[in-house]
């Protein structure tokens, strides 16, 4: 296969594995109900490791903003080696791991260790036959979301539409549920938006820098976008609350410098005010959006997704643009996206160091 072939064929595929995860979800609805049930008196905390760690952080917002439920997401490490951090004396929460390939150590110790106290465990996944199947209470699994290529992509992006469709069963919001529902339909024009915008920011070598702005629940997908683009293009990037970035990052903003700012329909005035101040200290700035009300002389360009849909069945729509930056990049830079530098499929421990490159 040619570079970057197995990246382009997931990233542009991934309404599949959003209409997987849909599918899923509504045939366990049966288990889960209960399951949920204890969550709900629990508190839930939402585990995973790089990418899944940050699909974690989105997860825990979204979820409780939703549901009015306690939610937490961590690092599947952190709650394994040292949950008196993050736990109170006999605190049981529910967990939901979350794992594309359902075989990474930490969030299987994690789990495990929880589970045998007394947890409540769901795993999300792209596969059925694996550790975290076998010690789940409940699995969710999403063949569609395969990959073969390391960095992921679809996985996420249907992981992330099966916890909007837990999280809209949780809640009883038949109306969400509904609006989750036209997502695929929405794919191929995103798709091919996102990829005409891509093309022309993602190999553009005057950008030297890379900022991704969310506040709330797309905190964690501006975390998730630094990731995919540090793997696959080996370039400098972070991630931040919009709000935040006034306070020290600032500093480094210049004309070689791309924010790209997730908006918010909560918060868009003042996202519009913090892009508004970093392109007046010389920035480029890139908007997704629902619309392009007030970004006139704010953003060089907006990307608008999902404008008829509500705020919370939108976020999804934000992915395939800050994949295919990150694929761009990497393929102008003459690097393989499907085969990052130093990056392997999935982390097995053994002991404190990783057993092997899987």
């Amino acid at each position: 296969m040619a570079r970057g072939a197995f990246s382009w064929q997931e990233i542009t595929t991934q309404g599949a594995s959003w209409q997987g995860a849909l599918t899923a979800v509504a045939a366990r609805e049966a288990t889960l109900r209960p399951w949920l049930s204890q969550a709900e008196r629990r508190g839930l905390i939402f585990i995973g490791c790089g990418s899944t760690h940050y699909l974690a952080q989105f997860a825990a917002a979204w979820f409780q903003e939703i549901t009015g439920w306690r939610c937490r997401g961590l690092p599947s490490s952190e709650l394994l080696l040292q949950p008196e951090a993050w736990l109170t004396p006999g605190e049981r929460p529910a967990i939901v791991a979350l794992s594309r390939s359902g075989d990474t150590s930490e969030t299987i110790m994690a789990a495990e260790t929880m589970a045998s106290q007394g947890s409540p465990l769901l795993t999300i996944s792209c596969y059925e036959d694996t550790g975290l199947a076998r010690i789940s209470d409940v699995m969710v699994a999403i063949p569609e979301g395969r990959e073969q290529s390391f960095a992921q992509t679809r996985s996420f992006a249907g992981m992330l539409v099966g916890v909007q469709a837990l999280g809209a069963l949780a809640a009883g919001n038949l109306a969400l549920l509904h609006a989750l529902q036209a997502l695929p339909g929405l794919a191929r024009q995103t798709i091919q938006d996102a990829q005409a915008l891509a093309t022309r920011y993602g190999p553009d070598e005057t950008i030297q820098r890379i900022t991704y702005l969310g506040s709330g629940a797309l905190y964690g997908l501006s975390n998730e976008a630094t990731v995919k683009m540090k793997e696959m293009s080996l370039s400098i990037a972070e991630g931040y609350h919009f709000m935040e970035f006034r306070h020290g990052p600032m500093s480094l903003v210049d004309q070689a410098h791309l924010i790209v700012g997730l908006l918010s329909d909560r918060m868009r005035d003042y996202e519009v005010a913090v892009l508004r101040d970093l392109k007046s200290r010389g920035a480029r700035v890139l908007a997704v959006a629902s619309n392009d009300a007030g970004l006139q002389g704010v953003a060089d360009d907006c990307l608008v997704v999902g404008p008829t849909l509500p705020e919370d069945a939108r976020p999804v729509l934000f992915l395939p643009l800050v994949q295919l930056l990150a694929y761009h990049r990497s393929m102008g830079r003459g690097l393989d996206p499907d085969r990052p530098r130093n990056v392997v499929m999935a982390i097995r421990l053994s002991g404190t160091g990783m057993a092997s490159d899987v």
